[in-house]
């Protein structure tokens, strides 16, 4: 029989991806007063083939950890593995010395999804990659639903590359539409009419969800598909730009890393916190959420990213605000505060090409360590 003796601490998807990774008969679960109640969301991931049994002790009380875990040698038999990835530096020294009393294996993961094996250091991938699911599931999240970006079809592609286009090329007209768009409908897309025309003979219409901009007797832009209103007035041209840049990314990783667009969450409570995420990235052991800004950038922006970051993700997650156009300093600054990595052009002609910048860009942050 496999044991699998696992250190509790206040993250619990190293935990579960040691046992994912092992497959152990037998789980022995370390916790303190404090980490107790972090197992609970992994048991419902768990097979029922899987036994497992909780053990307190205490964080900074070494006698505590090695008593516990000689009882733990002396009640079973098999194989024993090891996993000190989290909890106190006290709790891991002290298990590690009864490892290596008694030839049990033991090893550490790393934030790139590597096992290091304690007693060589060597160190190596890990063949076992967390989903979406398992990690929202873990942090406690109750996923409602999401668009996988496999399926992101290539006319949305396309719509959204004209409609970028389009903005670039007509930055007065597509202002003067925005403007209406917010202050006659509240940017509600249900507010809109079908066809409208301006004093100076802009005109847009909207005819099942496809849309046609002119100016007098020239179109401007012209998109026959059904989601092209909803595109273009919403903004989610832009999210499905940085989609398809993500999913660039994702083609090029080992494991294929799963990303999600429009990402939706239960709610439980009254909270403003949104619900709903831009673009989810599966960046082994961690997530990434990234929330689009086709439009200016303000301290409310940056507040509620990182706001869906701790509601959805935890303190082990990443986020990203990706904007069209260049931010401030001050955002800049706050960004680095709460530690949301920023992705935007430096200034407004280098809007146009920066996308293209998005995929290494990942790579980068995805390779960082943090902290």
């Amino acid at each position: 029989m496999k044991h699998q003796i696992i250190l509790i601490g206040k993250d619990i998807t190293s935990a579960y991806h040691g046992v994912k990774e092992f497959g152990p008969d037998f789980i022995h679960l370390l916790y303190t007063y404090e980490t107790r109640s972090v197992t609970q969301p992994m048991f419902s991931l768990l097979p029922d083939s899987i036994q497992h049994k909780m053990h307190f002790i205490e964080a900074y009380n070494a006698g505590s950890v090695t008593n516990v875990c000689k009882k733990i040698h002396r009640d079973f038999s098999g194989e024993f593995y090891y996993n000190l990835s989290e909890g106190t530096k006290l709790m891991a020294f002290s298990a590690f010395s009864i490892a290596k009393e008694y030839g049990a294996i033991a090893f550490y993961i790393t934030q790139q999804g590597e096992i290091v094996n304690l007693d060589t250091f060597e160190k190596y991938q890990m063949q076992s990659m967390l989903e979406n699911e398992e990690i929202l599931t873990l942090n406690g999240s109750e996923l409602s639903t999401y668009d996988d970006i496999k399926d992101l079809a290539d006319t949305t592609i396309r719509s959204a590359q004209q409609i970028k286009q389009f903005i670039e090329s007509y930055p007065n007209e597509n202002g003067r539409i925005q403007k209406y768009f917010d202050s006659r409908c509240g940017r509600h897309l249900s507010r809109l009419p079908e066809r409208w025309t301006f004093p100076d003979k802009v005109s847009f219409i909207r005819k099942e969800g496809a849309l046609q901009i002119s100016m007098k007797d020239q179109i401007l832009l012209d998109i026959p598909y059904p989601n092209a209103s909803m595109l273009y007035f919403e903004g989610r041209w832009w999210e499905t730009l940085v989609a398809a840049k993500a999913r660039e990314w994702s083609y090029k990783q080992i494991h294929l890393p799963e990303v999600w667009q429009s990402v939706i969450f239960h709610t439980h409570s009254s909270s403003r916190i949104k619900n709903e995420v831009d673009i989810l990235l599966n960046n082994e052991q961690k997530l990434i959420f990234i929330e689009c800004k086709s439009g200016n950038v303000t301290q409310n922006d940056v507040y509620k990213v990182d706001a869906i970051r701790e509601t959805y993700g935890g303190d082990i997650s990443l986020a990203i605000l990706a904007s069209y156009f260049p931010v401030e300093s001050s955002l800049h600054e706050k960004c680095k505060d709460l530690q949301i990595a920023l992705f935007a052009p430096e200034f407004i002609a280098a809007r146009i090409n920066h996308l293209d910048m998005l995929p290494k860009w990942l790579d980068k942050l995805a390779n960082s360590i943090h902290i």
